[in-house]
């Protein structure tokens, strides 16, 4: 997934975007093979979320070229089994917290376009429907 991740410039990947029906994510935040850490996360769960909003611009690898804002909590708490399957605990913030919460939003079948502002869909409207792609639901309604 690592080979993947790296050859399509990301920076995150979820089993579930190759056509894995597994609970595993992989993501290395600098993006580059041989620099940063590379995280692989089994069964991940979250324990905490932080209280502290932050808006940053995200991208996905299932949706080349659209980026937007996305707001998400700055820091996050989860369990997880490593590759080996050990148990682990570890707190996340800033850019890996985020790359987590993306990640761990496919696992649950959730995509960042769900996490938008109707303002942020409206700016992103007419890329998406250059590519023939429509936000047809409304997200919102989905959540209650």
């Amino acid at each position: 997934m690592f080979d993947v991740m790296y050859k399509t410039d990301g920076i995150g990947l979820s089993a579930p975007q190759v056509g894995i029906n597994v609970q595993l994510m992989v993501f290395n935040p600098v993006g580059e093979r041989g620099e940063g850490e590379e995280i692989v996360l089994v069964n991940p769960r979250v324990n905490k979320y932080s209280n502290k909003m932050i808006p940053y611009e995200e991208g996905c690898l299932s949706f080349p070229g659209i980026h937007a804002d996305v707001e998400r909590p700055e820091s996050v708490k989860i369990d997880a089994r490593d590759i080996n399957g050990a148990r682990f605990s570890v707190s996340l913030s800033d850019l890996p917290a985020r790359v987590f919460q993306h990640e761990f939003d496919h696992l649950q079948g959730i995509l960042f376009f769900e996490r938008m502002t109707d303002d942020v869909l409206d700016s992103i409207r007419e890329q998406l429907e250059k590519r023939n792609m429509r936000i047809r639901l409304d997200f919102k309604a989905l959540k209650r």
